[in-house]
């Protein structure tokens, strides 16, 4: 640096030259221009600023308590008894209201203890709160872990704001600027907090879909929410912040680390003493949870719901006009009360019977479902079921296959070879998670239970076997299929008698009968009896005399009642003679509410599956009480037909089943080939039917089962179980009916000295009648006539030493015989007969 006199003066002419003044002054226009940008940026910001978060404000919704307040309920179902059996609920529902009176102090200081120490002091934003979670955060490296929101903050969060479609930053930051404005405006609104903190504990996530503490409450520990303990509740607690991570059933190790900080937060925040936090820590409270997850129900609906919810849906519609959305949403989010008709005892001994291997003599099949999916070397997705095991199966093993086997095991060996098979063939690999194996048991079974007098339904079994799943098929409500000779009593027997053409005691000659294509037609036994009346031909499940009758009175009027005994599956196809011997498709739950009717002096009632539904308030919106009946028979009629249907469980196909002190009516069908068995029948106050068959068509054999084989089994138990505190006499004869001798030979008034002169016994008999249709000519099948002893024919004029013999008169039916048969001083013979007398 050059300090002399002619350096610095040559510094100074060159400060002070025009050039590097203009430079100076240039630079001092830029820093001033600077500072002003920076400045006016500054002001434009925080302007732009302030109107965003005006504009953030500005467009916050308007919200009030209601807007809080959770509107989404589980729905509860009753069974007859007033006994809660089924929760109902969708996603976002699980919830069930808990007043604030109702939630024990303890549970509310454990959540503000761990959740918002101040809540009661802030404003609806907790500014130290705020800044100590600001502290924390910066402090640990800018790792903002602690939370600073209140319970008001995370109701609004929770009820208003759709925090799964935040996708950014930005999102997040205007929703946590709405979520506090509108919590300290709603802190503003509401005068008491305790309703903030009640819609709060209604609203939070509490893991394993529970919402809300009441569902939590009764969830993990099986209990009223008021009924909580400071142990319980400081678990419930310690669950908000992370349900998943938290969830004291999955985590409880992660759970009881939490729950010992809501503890001692509730200790230093003055809500309990050390003695209790103690006791609380000390608490086994784990194993207790796991105990009552354990004993808790399956989530899957029973079969009796499976039914019952559909109806509810259909009366919402139909009765109050909703959509099927509208309908759907509030039976599973919209906290109804549902009280069905359900016997909850006898709808489990049912399943546990028909479940019960010792009732099916531990004879069992399976049936297989089979499905899975392979990508090939080629990447092509192919799927396979179990119609290629099946194929598989008849090329390789036996042609005759039936996909029916005899253990799980079995069917697994089959399905692995299979699908091993097809990876080879392939060269292929199994596509992950795309495998399911089902299977069934067969034969299979539907079993409902109905009370005669009231239409109410008590049980209904859709099913045999495990349920996994909820609304799978019901075999007792919505499989069709043929009911064989148990449609008789509906379509034939009864209209035959209401419209008075005929009795009982009508007799009907059971000989060979042909269709008018030609088709001979034979009854099950392969036999003929002649006549018959139509109390044998109930007894005995005869198919001639129901073909003929049938015939007699119309196709168009059995059809005509059995469309009134409620049968509604009949299609145009079922208008044809053959509907007498059950042809047509009907569900187990139409059949039985048509016999119910038989057994209520021939009033039908719709089946009824509830009485009421009550919306979420306490309203009833739905009310079904009131029986929706009509008379589809004469009292006289239904006790008739229902009397010869006693003769069933006497005499006929289902004879020896009750005891003495048990009346019981019923009728048994079964289809062509043995697909199908029924029987269907009232005891007591109860009517139940039982439908038993393969799921595909397969003829039932019953050669390895005992007497009674095992639906007749099921059938009688569970009637006796139902009436087990009930009198099941003999129904009072109504009036109008009476009673005479009649010959069941002629189904007319009887003969003395004839009728009772039979080689098969006495022919008399004593039967009831509508009054006024009592017969009023004498027997004709039994007649007296002489008899030459020289040639065993009518005795003619010349005849000498002729004896009197009491012989029956066959109408209608060809004996190959020119000489009457003599047994014990009896003649059987033919009308030609009589015009073939002796001329010697």
């Amino acid at each position: 640096m050059n300090y002399s006199s002619s350096g610095i003066r040559k510094k100074l002419d060159g400060i002070n030259s025009h050039k590097t003044r203009m430079g100076t002054t240039v630079l001092i226009y830029i820093f001033k221009g600077f500072v002003l940008c920076f400045l006016f940026g500054t002001v434009a910001l925080f302007c732009m600023g302030a109107g965003s978060f005006n504009a953030i404000i500005e467009n916050a919704p308007h919200i009030t308590l209601n807007d809080v307040t959770p509107s989404q309920y589980k729905t509860t179902v009753y069974d007859a008894n007033g006994e809660a059996i089924e929760t109902l609920v969708a996603s976002g529902a699980n919830r069930i209201y808990a007043t604030i009176d109702e939630i024990p102090e303890c549970l509310q200081h454990a959540f503000i203890a761990i959740e918002d120490e101040r809540f009661y002091e802030h404003n609806g934003i907790d500014a130290r709160g705020i800044m100590r979670a600001a502290y924390i955060g910066i402090s640990s490296g800018f790792n903002f872990t602690q939370g600073a929101s209140t319970l008001t903050q995370q109701l609004i969060k929770n009820s208003v704001f759709a925090v799964e479609n935040e996708n950014s930053l930005s999102d997040r930051l205007k929703r946590k600027i709405q979520e506090q404005y509108l919590a300290v405006n709603l802190e503003k609104d509401v005068d008491n907090k305790k309703l903030i903190l009640e819609n709060y504990l209604n609203t939070i996530n509490l893991g394993n879909n529970n919402l809300g503490v009441q569902s939590a409450a009764r969830n993990y520990f099986n209990k009223d929410v008021s009924e909580l303990t400071i142990s319980e509740s400081a678990v419930i607690a310690a669950i908000t912040q992370n349900p998943s991570y938290y969830n004291p059933i999955r985590y409880p190790d992660h759970n009881k680390n939490r729950r010992a900080l809501v503890l001692n937060n509730m200790l230093n925040q003055g809500y309990i003493t050390s003695e209790e936090l103690n006791t609380a820590l000390a608490d086994d409270v784990y194993s207790r949870i796991e105990n009552v997850h354990s004993s808790q129900t399956s989530s899957v609906y029973s079969y009796y719901t499976d039914a019952l919810i559909p109806e509810i849906m259909e009366d919402l519609m139909t009765q109050k006009g909703y959509s099927y959305t509208q309908a759907y949403n509030l039976v599973y989010r919209g906290g109804l009360s549902i009280y069905s008709c359900e016997d909850s005892k006898l709808q489990k001994f049912a399943e546990d019977m028909i479940n019960n291997q010792e009732t099916w003599y531990n004879e069992i099949e399976y049936s297989l479902t089979f499905r899975f999916k392979i990508k090939d070397k080629s990447d092509t997705l192919s799927s396979y079921t179990e119609s290629g095991l099946l194929d598989y199966i008849h090329r390789k093993y036996d042609s005759s296959h039936e996909l029916l086997f005899k253990s799980v095991e079995e069917a697994d060996k089959y399905c692995d070879e299979y699908k091993e098979f097809v990876l080879a063939e392939t060269e292929g690999e199994l596509v992950a998670g795309s495998e399911k194996r089902t299977y069934t048991p067969q034969p299979q079974l539907s079993f409902v239970l109905t009370e005669s007098e009231t239409g109410m339904v008590r049980a209904i079994i859709g099913g045999r076997g495990n349920k996994e799943e909820s609304m799978v098929l019901n075999r007792a409500t919505t499989s069709l299929r043929q009911p064989g000779s148990s449609i008789k009593p509906l379509v034939v027997y009864g209209p035959a008698v209401d419209t008075g053409g005929y009795n009982i005691s009508s007799v009907v000659d059971d000989v060979p009968f042909f269709y008018d294509n030609g088709q001979l037609v034979q009854n099950d036994d392969k036999l003929y009896k002649g006549f018959v009346t139509i109390r044998q031909a109930i007894a005995e499940s005869r198919n001639i005399p129901a073909l003929k009758i049938l015939k007699d009175i119309g196709l168009n009027t059995g059809i005509n009642y059995l469309k009134n005994f409620g049968i509604s599956t009949l299609t145009d196809n079922d208008y044809y003679l053959p509907i007498a011997l059950g042809t047509c498709s009907v569900t187990n739950f139409e059949m039985t509410a048509a016999y119910a009717a038989l057994a209520n002096k021939g009033q039908y009632i719709k089946p009824k599956l509830y009485t009421k539904v009550e919306d979420h308030d306490g309203n009833i919106i739905l009310d079904n009480t009131a029986p929706v009946t009509k008379q589809v028979l004469k009292e006289s009629t239904a006790f008739l037909i229902s009397n010869a249907m006693h003769t069933v469980t006497t005499n006929g196909t289902l004879a020896g089943l009750f005891p003495d002190d048990v009346y019981a009516c019923a009728k048994s069908g079964t289809t062509q080939n043995a697909y199908d068995k029924w029987v269907i029948g009232s005891a007591g106050k109860y009517t139940a039917g039982v439908w038993t068959g393969y799921d595909k068509n397969k003829s039932y054999n019953l050669d390895n089962y005992n007497w009674p084989y095992p639906y007749i089994k099921v059938w009688r138990d569970v009637l006796l179980e139902a009436n087990k505190d009930n009198d099941c006499s003999a129904p009072a004869i109504p009036s109008g009916i009476v009673n005479a001798r009649i010959c069941k030979d002629s189904g007319l008034l009887a003969v003395e000295g004839v009728c009772d002169h039979d080689p098969r016994g006495n022919r008399i008999i004593t039967e009831y009648f509508a009054q006024g249709q009592v017969p009023t000519e004498a027997c004709n099948s039994h007649i007296k006539v002489s008899i030459c002893k020289d040639t065993g024919l009518v005795a003619g004029d010349k005849c000498t030493g002729a004896k009197e013999f009491e012989i029956r008169l066959l109408k209608d039916i060809d004996y190959d015989t020119d000489k009457f048969k003599v047994e014990d001083n009896y003649l059987a013979i033919t009308e030609s007969d009589l015009e073939h007398k002796c001329n010697k």
